[in-house]
């Protein structure tokens, strides 16, 4: 029988010790250190945060487009005052009056009979550090959402799993300074924000598989087109770990789904939000190594519609939109 253990660091900068912390979702607005749900957040530590100054620290090449980072989390970010940081300022920082978004992650560890299979999921943590009993910082989750690498990417992380004990040490640079993130752009990451920042405003908690529909919005998607950004097209081999792109097929997609759809790279439907201010809808599609997650999204709003997820599936398939497609008719 496999014996299956999940073995999580949370990645903050070199300002924070490794910790333990198996955790799973697309998006999730809680404490819990598992899966098995959102966990609380007690009054004392909301209001805490509440007061707190949230800290957002990005990738070095996204301070090229700081106005873009810092327009997209205005949008949307409006429970605390907020910063995009570098690194190395939060030393500086009161860490009791702060609160920190940074790259996190946990490893997967499968074990058969002959076999041990490592598999990362990585992630966008929103923290805050409190000092235990020993003055040691402590991180306290309040949320987060996945991270979908590509290939190159995915297969440096699982060389970094196969030693836990240094995995954060490792990885956090790479993540940092190297690694491409299919769904990390200004759109995308606003529209994940969303959904946390009205989560912790109306402290409603989010579990971590909970799916979401909002009817009237998917109706408009009868008659209004969908965005489906073009890297859904890219497929995964989990066993060699590369990526291989596919044709887009028209007929595929028209059959799948019989409303408004156009395919579009990142960049394109960048350049169509910002071209259309009064809302575009758009498909995220996010693959945490053998976990699948699919949400619609407005840009104008930044809310999501419909999210669901798909275990022990990481290719985007016809049938995903499909199901999409159920929900838009009915």
């Amino acid at each position: 029988m496999n014996n299956i253990k999940m073995i999580a660091v949370a990645l903050a900068t070199c300002v924070l010790g490794s910790i333990y912390t198996p955790a799973n979702a697309q998006i999730q607005i809680g404490s819990s250190m598992s899966s098995a749900g959102p966990g609380k957040i007690s009054k004392e530590e909301m209001a805490k945060f509440k007061q707190s100054t949230t800290y957002f620290i990005l990738q070095e090449r996204d301070y090229q487009q700081l106005d873009a980072f810092q327009e997209a989390i205005a949008k949307v970010w409006t429970v605390t005052p907020f910063k995009i940081i570098r690194q190395d300022e939060m030393r500086s920082l009161d860490k009791r009056k702060s609160s920190f978004f940074f790259f996190g992650g946990f490893v997967t560890i499968r074990r058969g009979q002959s076999t041990t299979t490592y598999h990362t999921h990585l992630s966008y943590d929103l923290y805050m550090l409190e000092a235990n009993k020993k003055g040691n910082l402590e991180q306290q989750l309040f949320g987060k959402f996945m991270l979908h690498l590509d290939s190159e990417s995915y297969r440096q992380t699982m060389r970094f799993a196969t030693s836990n004990k240094t995995f954060g040490q490792k990885i956090t640079p790479y993540l940092y300074n190297e690694a491409e993130m299919q769904n990390w752009n200004p759109l995308m990451i606003s529209g994940y924000l969303k959904v946390i920042n009205d989560g912790l405003q109306q402290e409603t908690l989010r579990s971590a598989f909970e799916e979401h529909i909002d009817k009237n919005e998917l109706k408009k998607l009868q008659t209004e087109t969908l965005y489906i950004p073009d890297y859904v097209n890219t497929k995964f081999n989990m066993f060699t770990m590369d990526e291989k792109d596919t044709e887009e097929d028209t007929d595929d997609l028209k059959s799948a789904y019989p409303f408004p759809a156009k395919y579009v790279s990142s960049a394109e439907l960048s350049k169509l939000a910002a071209q259309h201010p009064e809302g575009i809808w758009y498909l995220s599609y996010i693959k945490s190594s053998t976990d699948k997650y699919v949400g619609i999204f407005n840009s104008k709003t930044g809310e999501m519609i419909m999210n669901f997820y798909v275990p022990v599936s990481y290719n985007f398939k016809m049938k995903d939109l499909k199901r999409v497609a159920t929900k838009v008719k009915s």
